[in-house]
């Protein structure tokens, strides 16, 4: 199964937040899982990267070439993808991933999870999603989910469409459960088309 981890370039962060993303990454490795992400050697990037490859998995970075082209690719990935754009590298990542997961990050990791929150939403992928929230970091985005179907912008039930982690275990047991669930059949597909949100 290939694996799409969302998070941070940012190392300047908790030890906790850096020790779920290795944890996550030795996960993916020791069940001999792909892992797709934004393939950066700096921060959460790195460190999930670093794990999943020290635990026999393979990685597949897909980077701009606006930040390759300032040596900030993980150089030792079995495979670089370079796009164009910060938006052809979301579409990779997602049309070549079976699960989901998030991580702690800025604003591209909210754009990336919320874009596939609105894909799953609106049946166009049935894949896993998995949001780490450690040290209760998404805690406001889990407030804002309740509001907004409280006020009725958003049904009742968004909250079943991902699993909420806190902590190595849990992501575990949640990455057990997403990836006994998906087959070939049921992996993930893009929409035909110009049923993507870009």
């Amino acid at each position: 199964m290939r694996v799409c981890v969302y998070c941070a370039s940012s190392a300047d962060i908790a030890d906790a937040h850096v020790a779920m993303a290795q944890h996550t990454g030795t996960w993916i490795g020791e069940h001999g899982h792909t892992l797709v992400w934004g393939g950066c050697n700096l921060g959460l990037m790195q460190a999930v990267g670093a794990a999943t490859q020290a635990a026999g998995g393979r990685v597949i970075a897909v980077v701009p070439g606006f930040l390759n082209a300032r040596d900030l690719a993980f150089a030792t990935a079995d495979e670089i993808v370079i796009t164009e754009t910060l938006a052809e590298r979301k579409r990779y990542m997602r049309e070549n991933a079976d699960v989901f997961v998030a991580l702690s990050g800025g604003i591209g990791t909210w754009d990336e999870v919320l874009e596939v929150l609105a894909l799953k939403k609106l049946a166009r992928t049935d894949a896993p999603i998995v949001l780490a929230n450690v040290n209760g970091y998404f805690d406001p985005l889990l407030s804002m989910i309740e509001r907004s179907v409280e006020e009725r912008f958003n049904p009742r039930g968004l909250s079943d469409l991902f699993e909420i982690v806190r902590d190595p275990q849990t992501m575990s047991d949640a990455l057990d459960a997403a990836t006994r669930s998906r087959t070939p059949e049921t992996s993930f597909r893009p929409a035909p088309g110009g049923d993507r949100l870009q």
